[in-house]
């Protein structure tokens, strides 16, 4: 079976929205233009990741809609803006001796190639690692804390998260929901339907 690219696991989330949330697929944003992401790229210093510009290209996000157990697929505006922020406070070193990364994570508190793409809407983020240590892999993604900083890889790459994801779906492992503002989102239960 061959392995599904980043459009490939949009095509299924689509898919699996269109069958169980359709008001969340509806929802869902627009993808950006390259100039967009030529533009940011130029206010982070370096280029996105091939499967993060793909992915943005395709859908800029997942807007206010929380499908992912990690958090909410970011924007490319809200990436930039949560990296700016991360940066000007944390990059000068300040706070990298509380830092307690599991596995191939650098131990600081915050460094300006970590890119957030995760919101969990609670201050903590996911982030992809474009400046891995040794046994670390460029582009992995890590859960990380804002009350401890880096945690642990939760992904080799933004693919595989995308991938993952498609995997729980296909299993059964959430269940569309809304709250109560009515706005849709998906329940991870961890336990097959």
């Amino acid at each position: 079976m061959a392995v599904l690219d980043v459009g490939g696991c949009w095509a299924r989330i689509e898919e699996w929205l269109a069958a169980n949330a359709p008001d969340a697929l509806r929802r869902l944003p627009r993808g950006v233009s390259q100039a967009a992401i030529a533009k940011a790229e130029k206010k982070i210093g370096y280029a996105l990741p091939a499967d993060i510009a793909q992915s943005l290209s395709i859908h800029n996000g997942s807007g206010d809609i929380w499908l992912y157990d990690h958090g909410v697929f970011m924007s490319l505006g809200r990436m930039v803006e949560e990296w700016d922020m991360l940066v000007d406070l944390w990059d000068d070193g300040n706070n990298d001796e509380w830092a307690e990364p599991e596995g191939p994570i650098k131990k600081r508190w915050f460094t300006r190639k970590w890119l957030p793409v995760l919101d969990t809407w609670t201050g903590d983020c996911g982030c992809v690692d474009l400046d891995p240590p040794k046994g670390g892999k460029r582009g992995q993604v890590f859960a990380w804390s804002h009350t401890g900083g880096p945690t642990v890889v939760i992904a080799p790459n933004y693919a595989a998260l995308l991938r993952h994801f498609v995997k729980e779906l296909k299993a059964g492992l959430y269940a569309p929901k809304v709250n109560k503002q009515g706005h849709p989102y998906l329940e991870y239960s961890g336990v097959a339907t």
